[in-house]
């Protein structure tokens, strides 16, 4: 692989880039990826790795300025149950702490093929028992519309609640 392959272009995903990125450091080939954002994907695990998007370290960074801009004091972040979910929802976790704000609860979602509605439900309901109504979601787009639209049905869009959704 190392002598023929000049470059590896991909993954669409942080899960895969991290699969890959193994390999490829294994054979000192670079991997390109322009979709993934976990930001432990990082130049010293992986120096053959390069990143063409940012970060997801910048976005968790805005969204905790966003809460600290409004004084929200304890936020529920619901995630995605993989590498990608587990490592963005890390990321706010320093950025928080500076501004003596907490994520309350971490709340995990299988991973989107493996997702019902009812799972969803399930999940929702027991978050509307919690105290907070900040959510942060990070999941990816099919599986987020699902929680939108369970969260919109149980009526957990409207007053009193405040949702941040990562790209």
């Amino acid at each position: 692989m190392s002598t023929d392959t000049i470059a590896v272009i991909g993954p669409q995903s942080s899960v895969v880039a991290h699969l890959v990125s193994h390999v490829t450091n294994a054979f000192q080939v670079p991997l390109l990826s322009f979709a993934a954002t976990d930001s432990s994907l990082s130049p010293i695990q992986f120096p053959f790795f390069v990143r063409t998007t940012q970060s997801d370290l910048y976005q968790m960074t805005a969204i905790a300025k966003i809460i600290e801009y409004y004084d929200w004091k304890q936020v529920v972040a619901i995630f995605i149950d993989d590498d990608y979910g587990r490592n963005g929802v890390a990321n706010p976790d320093d950025a928080l702490a500076v501004s003596h704000i907490k994520i309350s609860h971490k709340v995990r979602i299988p991973p989107s093929s493996e997702v019902s509605r009812g799972e969803i439900m399930n999940i929702l309901v027991k978050v509307a028992l919690l105290e907070s109504r900040i959510f942060v979601l990070h999941t990816y787009p099919d599986s987020g519309f699902m929680v939108f639209s369970v969260a919109h049905y149980l009526g957990m869009l409207g007053d009193g609640y405040a949702w941040i959704a990562t790209d």
